[in-house]
């Protein structure tokens, strides 16, 4: 991949496959979630659908926190000063926990507003609304696995996330299976019950990082010192100025991505049930790749922390030439094993499944531009602290190209679901040539570790 550096590629590609399978296994779940529902009917799926992709915009916010930790650890990491990576785990996990206390009351108080405005099916809102009560506290937990998790990757330890996903996954699974259909002295909870699975899961997940991370960084850094050194006014400031951006550049995306769904809800229940089932069909394309943006992040960021530009920018046009080429290969096997792909599915009505198939094909090939503008935003460009910029684009490219657009042919053209979702990619083309412009420009390339 990397022209005349073997070892550099057998670096990115150690660290990018169990970022890689980590996500899969995950948007695996979210599929078997709609599976074990789907034979409750098209409410059932679209009350799901619906619930993650409100609770997807929290959890996407809170990841850009996150992601701010992750960027400044690969450079800390770069520039041989691993000790100051701990204290910006914890930081950034307690402004995760800060930023959701209120939006978890603020759930509890309004949920039912927020899901009225998504869809006028009482049966949908009842159960998207008991769903989030439920589960989006969970967020609690998942605000300090992935603060750990982005720590962990940036001084190269990627199997520890990955493993203890694995297990929390096969749990989530065996009690999605017994809370849904119910048995061992437990009724039948249907939607709920796979709320609840989710719930167990994730304090499992976070419990087992907090236990076992410390073993992975205490050559490096240990936890107990850097809770001692969480008064320093200069990295809060560095953290914060980088991490606001972030956040707000991936809430405006997440935001833009349940804009998205409340156009496809109001077309209909059939026609949010077909986009909450095609969702985890996405996300599994895509997270394939997503590994390879963090690996990039990682390489980079490691790059500029250690001054050397050059090699930065030689790396950065290849991570991404070389994941949207691939991007696009599988796109085009995934089109071909289509039946395989909806054969799990099979329960839900011929309707359905037949508006799903042709909407398939528009977002199989649209994934090649997602995956351009993930590596070239979320792994490059914010390798070197470049948010504002990604912020910019993102509100250029969703809120003015993509969005409007798709309202237009919605609800004034009336054109069918598929022109819908066809429409729905201008943004993705529009954001695809400013990060082009930008990646080209060289303007994003910043050592972040200077005090």
């Amino acid at each position: 991949m990397f022209k005349n550096n073997t070892p550099l590629f057998r670096q990115s590609v150690a660290l990018a496959w169990p970022v890689s399978l980590q996500n899969m296994l995950v948007t695996i779940l979210s599929m078997i979630d709609i599976l074990m529902v789907g034979h409750l009917g098209n409410i059932a799926v679209a009350a799901v659908g619906l619930s993650n992709r409100i609770q997807f915009v929290v959890l996407i916010i809170i990841s850009g926190i996150a992601a701010a930790v992750g960027v400044l650890a690969s450079q800390y990491f770069g520039a041989k000063k691993p000790n100051r990576i701990g204290p910006i785990i914890i930081m950034g996990s307690i402004s995760a926990i800060l930023l959701l206390i209120p939006i978890v009351i603020l759930n509890f108080l309004y949920a039912d507003t927020v899901i009225a405005l998504a869809t006028q099916d009482k049966q949908v809102q009842e159960l998207s609304t008991h769903y989030l009560w439920i589960v989006l506290p969970s967020l609690l937990f998942i605000a300090i696995t992935i603060n750990l998790e982005n720590g962990l990757r940036a001084i190269g330890q990627v199997r520890l996330p990955l493993k203890i996903s694995f297990l929390a996954i096969i749990f989530n699974i065996l009690l999605n299976y017994w809370l849904i259909h119910g048995g061992l002295g437990i009724a039948p909870l249907g939607v709920a019950g796979a709320a609840w699975a989710t719930v167990i899961s994730r304090f499992l997940q976070m419990s087992l990082m907090v236990l076992f991370s410390q073993k992975y960084t205490r050559s490096i850094f240990t936890f107990r010192d850097a809770f001692a050194k969480l008064n320093k006014s200069s990295e809060w400031t560095k953290l914060v100025k980088l991490m606001l951006p972030m956040m707000l550049s991936f809430g405006v995306w997440s935001l833009g991505t349940l804009g998205y769904q409340l156009i496809y809800s109001k077309i209909g229940t059939e026609e949010l049930a077909v986009m909450s089932l095609l969702a985890p069909v996405e996300g599994l394309l895509i997270s394939i790749f997503f590994g390879f943006a963090s690996a990039s992040t990682i390489i980079v960021g490691r790059q500029l922390g250690n001054n050397n530009f050059d090699q930065a920018y030689d790396i950065a046009k290849q991570f991404v030439l070389y994941a949207s080429v691939a991007a696009l290969i599988l796109g085009s096997i995934f089109i071909l094993i289509k039946p395989l792909i909806f054969l799990p599915f099979s329960n839900l009505p011929a309707d359905t499944l037949s508006l799903a198939s042709s909407v398939f094909l528009v977002i199989v090939l649209g994934c090649c531009l997602k995956v351009f503008n993930m590596t070239t935003a979320v792994g490059v460009l914010r390798a070197g602290g470049d948010n504002r910029w990604c912020l910019v684009t993102d509100l250029i490219g969703m809120w003015t190209i993509g969005i409007p657009l798709t309202i237009l042919a919605a609800f004034y053209f009336k054109w069918p679901l598929f022109w819908v979702v066809f429409t729905a990619y201008s943004e993705e083309l529009c954001k695809a040539f400013l990060f082009h412009h930008r990646l080209k420009s060289k303007r994003w390339m910043r050592n972040l570790t200077h005090d």
